[in-house]
C-alpha cells in the first residue's frame, strides 16, 4: 500500500512538474518572441535577422553560450546597420533555430551554417564578430571559409582547450536519458530562480545592468530544447577548440581580440592572450572592469574594435 502511494504521489509530481514546464515556455516564447526570418539548410532551420541596406558591407554576428541572437544584437545592430548590413542568427538549437541531426555541436557544422547563413544574404565576404563561444565558430568560419571573412572582431572569446571539467548541470544536462527528465522536469522550474546569479557572474566585477534579462531574452535558455543544445555544444568544446588551437597560426584575416583583464566566465589568459599571439594579423585590446561582457559594458571600445578591422581589411590606395 505505502509503495502503490508513493508511486502516486511521484506520478503526480512529475505530471505538475511536466507542465509546469510546458506553462513557463509558453509564457517565455509569449515574452520573447521570433525576431526575424527562417531559413531552411538541410534538416536545420535557422532564425536569422537584419538590418541595414542591401548593398552596404556585411557584419555577421555570432553569440555565444547560454544566449541567443539578442545578446549582440541588442548593443551593437543600431549603430552598426546606419553603414552595413547587419546579420544575426541564432545558433543551432538555441533561440528560435533548430539543431541538425548529426554533429550540431562540433564547430565545423556550427561554422557551416553560418557560411550558409552568409550566402543566402548576399556571399559575403563579411566582418564576423563572435562573443564567447561564438568566437569559437567564427575562428572556424574563417579557417573552412576563408573567401566569406573579411576580419574577425573577437569578444571574450572561448578558444582554447581548459583543464577543469564541465559543471555538473552540464554533464547531466548534455546526457540522453537523466539529461531529458532533468531539462524537461527541473530547468524550467529551477532555472529561473539561479539565472540572476549566472547573469552576475558574466557581468562581474560590474554589476549587470537591471533591463539586461528582458533585453536578452534570458528566459528563453530555460526550454528543455534549448538547454540540452547549449549542454552539448559546452560539453564537446574541450575537444572541440583542442583539435582547432593549432590551426590558429593559418587565419590571416585581420582581427582585433577585445578581452577584459579578468573574466569569471572565460580565461583571458588561455584564450583572448594566446589566440593574440598565434594569429598573425591580430591585435589585443583590453577592455577594463568588463569581465565577460564588454560588448555590453565597453560597447565603445567594441564598435572602435571594428572600424578597426575595416581599416586593415581595406584595400590600399594605389600610388
Amino acid at each position: 500500500m505505502i509503495g502503490w502511494a508513493a508511486a502516486i504521489v511521484l506520478a503526480a509530481l512529475v505530471l505538475l512538474l511536466a507542465l509546469n514546464a510546458r506553462s513557463i515556455v509558453r509564457r517565455a516564447e509569449a515574452r520573447w518572441p521570433a525576431l526575424g526570418r527562417f531559413v531552411e539548410f538541410g534538416d536545420a532551420r535557422l532564425h536569422l535577422r537584419e538590418a541595414g541596406d542591401e548593398s552596404a558591407p556585411l557584419i555577421l554576428l555570432i553569440h555565444g553560450a547560454s544566449s541567443n541572437l539578442r545578446e549582440l544584437w541588442g548593443p551593437l545592430a543600431e549603430p552598426l546597420s546606419a553603414d552595413h548590413r547587419v546579420i544575426a542568427f541564432d545558433r543551432p538549437g538555441l533561440g528560435y533555430s533548430t539543431r541538425p541531426k548529426r554533429h550540431a555541436q562540433t564547430l565545423a557544422t556550427q561554422a557551416k551554417l553560418a557560411a550558409r547563413v552568409l550566402e543566402h544574404s548576399g556571399g559575403g565576404p563579411a566582418l564576423v564578430v563572435g562573443h564567447s563561444l561564438g568566437g569559437a565558430v567564427g575562428l572556424r568560419l574563417a579557417l573552412d571559409f576563408p573567401h566569406l571573412v573579411s576580419g574577425l572582431v573577437l569578444i571574450a572569446p572561448a578558444s582554447h582547450p581548459y583543464p577543469h571539467d564541465n559543471a555538473w548541470w552540464i554533464k547531466l544536462a548534455a546526457s540522453p536519458l537523466a539529461g531529458y527528465a532533468f531539462t524537461n522536469l527541473l530547468v524550467p522550474a529551477i532555472g529561473p530562480l539561479m539565472a540572476p546569479a549566472a547573469v552576475a557572474s558574466n557581468f562581474w566585477p560590474q554589476s549587470p545592468p537591471p533591463t539586461y534579462a528582458d533585453e536578452g531574452g534570458v528566459g528563453l535558455m530555460f526550454r528543455p530544447r534549448a538547454f540540452a543544445a547549449n549542454a552539448r555544444d559546452v560539453r564537446a568544446t574541450k575537444a572541440e577548440f583542442a583539435a582547432q588551437a593549432p590551426r590558429y597560426g593559418d587565419i590571416f584575416a585581420p582581427t582585433v581580440i577585445v578581452t577584459a583583464e579578468k573574466d569569471k566566465i572565460v580565461s583571458p589568459k588561455r584564450n583572448a592572450r594566446a589566440l593574440a599571439v598565434e594569429m598573425p594579423a591580430a591585435e589585443l585590446v583590453i577592455a577594463p572592469d568588463s569581465g565577460h561582457m564588454p560588448h555590453r559594458l565597453r560597447t565603445d571600445l567594441v564598435l572602435a574594435a571594428i572600424r578597426r578591422v575595416n581599416e586593415m581589411a581595406a584595400p590600399a590606395p594605389a600610388s
